[in-house]
């Protein structure tokens, strides 16, 4: 059931989302290709530090999907190609190897993410998960001449749905210990160095230290808080920009599977552990293949399934795949987020603000000198704040504002104005350096029009006497948004953040 947010829904993230990591820098090995482990001690390894994975329970929005077999796609999809619209193949694990070049992508039959709405794909896979077991695909390799051995926990997902809408979803977890063999690691129970978590088309890392310390650790199990939708996983609870749209993990509740609810596949490695299963030899996509990709700035949001774990585009090995520990010790490290290197913003990140729409309008900030970041009337994008961008992908409803060196007490206001008919997302995140948190205000299911006008003041956080807060409720503190439906200058409706809740 959807409600508005609670009061403490307004300050986040979580203390230890934003403290700054003071771990030492992990250097990157030779790049020399790893070996296969003992089968024996590497199905021991995978499941003695298997993750925890938490899957967001609170708020609005839940998630709707879980980590599951293979066979939850394979079995409900067509095999297709994208030159020939007329190829059309019943899929099956074997024919995945038969079908196996990348233009063939995997098509959940008689579904389109362009085309059905979420709610089919959630029915349809409500219906289907009872026949299938929560399911994590695990790979060990030990390291030679000074690399890292390396155990990588492989999550497939039936559907994404992120932004960009897409069938499919593959997402890494990845544990680097010393170049020792898989059994020296079981018997002396070497922990790891560092772990690398994939978010969208890169990920972050942190040393096994810090996680420890942080209570990221459980026992040996290292704990993944999974964005809802996008399956980006992340090493703390919180909302999380990432360029497109906000990843949010929860706060404080989540759905959690534990290493004893999950089935742990072992993918044979070289001689010894038996046959490669012919699925990781799929190049093509697992999901329908759109032509269509959004891109900010030299990022790519396919609006396809994804590759196979092995695989990139191009019917090239990936570089995780090749050579994990150096695609993983290459990750930004924690609290450095993958987005950071993509744009030139001055100050650190954690003092950037996040002001996003995804709507039919037009996204307008004032600082408290009334200075404008956002399309002038002219049609030319303004940025009177120094520093400040303005990001509105081409082809979508997407439109965010990033102004550096923020503080909640410069007192901004949102302006938003509707260009069409239909809902309304409004995000925002702003630093708030007295408390030492992030204020983050999300308000879904606003209605819009050509006419509308909303407005959010975001200002410093009222501090109640006792007098005061006699007279004034938790609720009259809460930053409302505030709503002139038809353009008259008479703001008639608002709402406290979460689903839009009309109040006279």
């Amino acid at each position: 059931m959807r409600t508005g947010f609670a009061q403490s829904a307004l300050f986040v993230l979580l203390a230890l989302v934003c403290a700054c990591s003071s771990a030492t820098p992990i250097p990157t090995p030779p790049a020399e290709p790893p070996g296969a482990a003992d089968p024996q001690y590497a199905e021991s390894l995978a499941r003695q530090f298997c993750p925890i994975i938490h899957l967001k329970g609170d708020g609005d929005a839940t998630e709707n999907f879980e980590p599951e077999q293979i066979e939850i796609m394979v079995d409900e999809a067509l095999l297709r190609d994208i030159g020939d619209p007329s190829f059309s193949e019943k899929a099956s694990l074997s024919k995945l190897l038969q079908w196996s070049r990348g233009v063939y992508y995997l098509d959940l039959e008689g579904k389109g993410p362009d085309t059905q709405s979420l709610g089919e794909y959630q029915r349809t896979y409500g219906e289907i998960r009872d026949s299938y077991r929560p399911t994590v695909y695990a790979r060990v390799l030990e390291g030679g001449g000074g690399d890292y051995t390396v155990v990588q926990y492989w999550f497939f997902y039936y559907f994404n749905d992120w932004r960009n809408l897409h069938e499919g979803d593959w997402e890494l977890v990845q544990l680097c210990f010393p170049g020792y063999t898989a059994q020296q690691i079981v018997e002396t129970g070497e922990q790891p160095i560092f772990a690398g978590y994939s978010q969208h088309q890169t990920g972050q890392r942190m040393s096994w230290t810090e996680m420890k310390e942080k209570a990221l650790v459980s026992g040996t199990h290292p704990r993944v808080y999974v964005g809802r939708g996008s399956h980006a996983n992340f090493f703390t609870p919180g909302q999380f920009w990432s360029v497109l749209d906000f990843d949010d993990t929860g706060l404080s509740s989540w759905r959690v599977i534990g290493p004893e609810q999950l089935d742990i596949v072992l993918l044979p490695e070289g001689e010894g552990q038996g046959e490669k299963p012919q699925w990781l030899e799929f190049k093509g996509y697992w999901g329908e293949y759109l032509d269509f990709s959004i891109s900010i700035r030299g990022l790519r949001f396919w609006v396809h399934g994804p590759l196979g774990p092995a695989w990139g585009e191009g019917e090239l090995t990936s570089n995780r795949w090749e050579h994990p520990a150096e695609w993983a010790a290459a990750l930004p490290q924690y609290p450095k987020l993958f987005w950071t290197s993509f744009f030139d913003l001055p100050g650190d990140w954690f003092s950037q603000a996040f002001f996003s729409i995804f709507s039919p309008a037009d996204l307008h900030v004032y600082d408290g000198l009334g200075r404008h970041v956002g399309v002038n009337e002219q049609g030319d994008v303004e940025t009177e704040i120094p520093g400040a961008l303005y990001i509105a992908p081409e082809g979508t409803q997407y439109k965010t504002i990033v102004i550096p060196d923020a503080d909640v007490s410069q007192n901004y206001k949102l302006v938003v104005n509707g260009t069409g008919s239909g809902t309304m997302e409004i995000k925002a995140q702003v630093p708030d350096v007295e408390n030492g948190v992030k204020r983050y205000l999300e308000y879904t299911d606003v209605p819009v029009s050509a006419a509308t006008v909303a407005t959010v003041d975001i200002t410093p956080e009222i501090t109640l006497g006792p007098v005061a807060a006699e007279s004034i409720s938790v609720r009259d503190t809460i930053t409302k948004l505030k709503l002139d439906s038809d353009g008259d200058g008479i703001l008639e409706l608002e709402s406290a953040p979460g689903n839009f809740e009309r109040e006279k």
